[in-house]
């Protein structure tokens, strides 16, 4: 428990740092970095099971879903191009390989890129959202603010579904996927994680009822990304992702709500109601 206060009190003063300066390109270098952690973890643990999931070539994906989707650097020209000479190579290597396992390496590389590449990504689309009436900072960007306000409602939801699931929790959850998750903990984050969505929801440049509507589908999202990892690591036999951050097990563990979350912010600050 101490191990873990100390790694959040230093995490989160630099995390906000990162994700508000001015330009974006530090949050986009950050992100990228933390997915290409938390998908080499995803490849141990695929290591695990017996898959052979594919490091570099996952890596490759992962960066260039970043580079698609951040604001900073035109890639229109060339970066459907680039996927599709990727998409070429992995499989070239693949077939000519003398360790060649195209199902085994291929399928689970795919999954991980999908699960922490393609939604990870989607956390550096909030990041660089235009958002009308949002809270600004250095002039008009209004996207480190809705970064930031996403953090504090998975924050509020992880926080409290911990917390009410320890002290009231006695209904588990999913047994088969997490012993100690319970049904108390789950409602004390969603409801958590709502409040929090009308806490915020002048950073997002939307109304108090589309914040709150907004953190309650957070609230739901955030723990079946939860319960997801939970299943993958319960299939591999590991208890945590990896040691990267002590108390808090690696970067996917850490990460694991955030991916589902930024895909519904992501979604609702571009179609969602105001």
């Amino acid at each position: 428990m101490k191990q873990r206060a100390i790694t959040t009190l230093v995490g989160i003063p630099i995390a906000l740092v990162i994700i508000l300066w001015p330009g974006g390109v530090p949050a986009t270098v950050a992100v990228g970095v933390i997915l290409a952690l938390a998908y080499s973890e995803f490849v141990s643990l695929c290591a695990a099971a017996g898959f052979a999931a594919r490091l570099w070539e996952g890596t490759a994906g992962i960066t260039l879903l970043v580079l698609a989707v951040q604001g900073r650097v035109p890639v229109d020209g060339w970066i459907g191009a680039a996927g599709m000479v990727l998409a070429g190579l992995v499989v070239l290597f693949e077939t000519v390989r003398s360790d060649r396992r195209p199902v085994a390496a291929l399928g689970p590389t795919l999954m991980g890129v999908a699960w922490i590449g393609g939604l990870g990504s989607l956390f550096i689309a909030v990041r660089f959202a235009n958002i009308s009436d949002g809270v600004t900072l250095w002039s008009r960007d209004t996207g480190g603010w809705a970064a930031v306000a996403l953090l504090i409602v998975v924050w509020s939801l992880d926080i409290f579904a911990y917390l009410i699931g320890k002290t009231f929790g006695r209904t588990l959850l999913a047994p088969s996927l997490s012993p100690k998750k319970t049904l108390e903990g789950a409602l004390g984050g969603f409801f958590a994680a709502a409040i929090a969505g009308v806490v915020v929801h002048s950073m997002l440049g939307i109304s108090i009822q589309s914040g709150a509507m907004l953190g309650a589908a957070i609230g739901l999202a955030g723990q079946v990304g939860d319960l997801f990892e939970s299943a993958v690591k319960r299939e591999v036999g590991v208890k945590d992702s990896g040691g990267m951050l002590p108390g808090h097990g690696g970067w996917l563990d850490r990460i694991d709500s955030l991916l589902f979350a930024s895909a519904i912010a992501a979604w609702w600050l571009t179609a969602g109601p105001r």
